[in-house]
Order: C-alpha cells, then sequence, then structure tokens
C-alpha cells in the first residue's frame, strides 16, 4: 500500500483490486469487485463498480462512475461528469442486473467530458470522443466523432492530433512525435508502429506522462 494512495474520505472495499502508483482522490467508492490498474488517477466522488476494470495508466475525471461489466483498457481518459450507461432499456420497477451488457473501450481512449456511451458496444483503439457526444453504436479506431447522436468526422492520432485524411479513400499520413504510420484504406484507419508502441503499458514502473511542445 505504500505506492498506492486513498484520501480518506474515500470507501474501497478490502476485496477491491488496485494497481501501483494509483491515486484515488475525495469521495470516491469501490466496490469489493473492483479492478483498478497501476498508475491511475481517479478523480473526486468517481465509483467503480463489481465486474469493473480500469486498466492501467488510466485517468478518470470527476464524477465518473464505472458500472459492472464495463471495462476500460490502458490509458483511458473519462473526462469530468461523463456517463456510461449500463441497461438499454432501465424502468424503476424491473430490475435487470443480470442482463447488464458489456462495453469496451480500448487502449488509448479519450471520452470527452459530459459525453454518454450507451451499453454493449466496443469504443475501438486510440478514438476521441468529443465532450457532449452521445455514442450508442461501435466506434472504429483512430476516429473522432462528435454529435447527438455521434457521427464519425475526422481521425486522429494516439497523441490526440487531427489526421490530415478524408473518412474515406487511401492514403498515409506520419506522425512527427512517434514516426508511426497512419494507414488508410477505404473507411478503415490502421497504425503501423515505427520503433516503440506509446501505448504499450509497462507493468511495475511509476509511469511519467509525456509533455510535448507544440
Amino acid at each position: 500500500m505504500d505506492d498506492i494512495f486513498v484520501h480518506s474520505s474515500s470507501c474501497v472495499h478490502e476485496n477491491a483490486q488496485i494497481g501501483k502508483f494509483t491515486n484515488i482522490w475525495r469521495y470516491c467508492h469501490l466496490e469489493a469487485g473492483a479492478i483498478v490498474g497501476e498508475n491511475c488517477n481517479i478523480g473526486q466522488s468517481c465509483y467503480v463498480g463489481n465486474d469493473a476494470r480500469v486498466g492501467n495508466g488510466c485517468r478518470l475525471g470527476n464524477n465518473v462512475s464505472i458500472f459492472s461489466n464495463v471495462y476500460l483498457e490502458d490509458f483511458v481518459f473519462c473526462g469530468p461528469s461523463m456517463v456510461f450507461t449500463h441497461i438499454r432499456y432501465p424502468r424503476a420497477i424491473v430490475k435487470r442486473h443480470h442482463v447488464f451488457e458489456k462495453t469496451i473501450v480500448r487502449r488509448g481512449v479519450t471520452l470527452g467530458a459530459n459525453c454518454t456511451i450507451t451499453p454493449g458496444i466496443i469504443i475501438g483503439e486510440g478514438s476521441f470522443i468529443a465532450a457532449g457526444a452521445i455514442v450508442s453504436n461501435n466506434v472504429k479506431p483512430w476516429s473522432l466523432v462528435v454529435g447527438a447522436p455521434a457521427k464519425h468526422v475526422g481521425w486522429i492520432s494516439a497523441y490526440g492530433e487531427k489526421i490530415d485524411l478524408p473518412l474515406e479513400g487511401e492514403g498515409t499520413w506520419n506522425c512527427k512525435h512517434s514516426g508511426d504510420q497512419y494507414i488508410l484504406q477505404g473507411n478503415y484507419l490502421d497504425r503501423s508502429i515505427a520503433k516503440v508502441d506509446v501505448l504499450k503499458y509497462e507493468k511495475g514502473n511509476r509511469f511519467t506522462r509525456q509533455v510535448i511542445d507544440r
């Protein structure tokens, strides 16, 4: 526990799992079956439920709830007050805990402040969900989506820079920070890693986030 910080106002059940170098701030609640990885920052008033997973290097802004069957992979950013829902057709008079749908957020994703993610979908690797968007369908890797309902409007790199390629067609774009090449084929974008995968997490070490001068 020497490598973990949990604020005294937070409630962490005995069987919750927390990785090294993770900070959990004021008024958070982690259920017994919650799993939070290493090097995470869990902001004020967050909740992580039973059978919920938060990967390594994730950042949860204030007032974010990760419910059961919501799985975040590594390096996911959840903006303040963004929302996951876990039942597609909820009713106050009906208990449907047995039909919680699994929602998977792949590594490197950004979920903007106040966006809403409906249950049972997959948010593709490195995609960027704009603030206030409402997402009810799967999102392709490296997509930039905005609006309510969310619409695919562009592509974005692992470093969070817009990629100068059309939504469909053929072409390539090189990242000046990593040297990675992004390859568009039809309506799907793939990333060819140059040397080091910046989204590959190395376990057991304290993580320092990169500073980029623009």
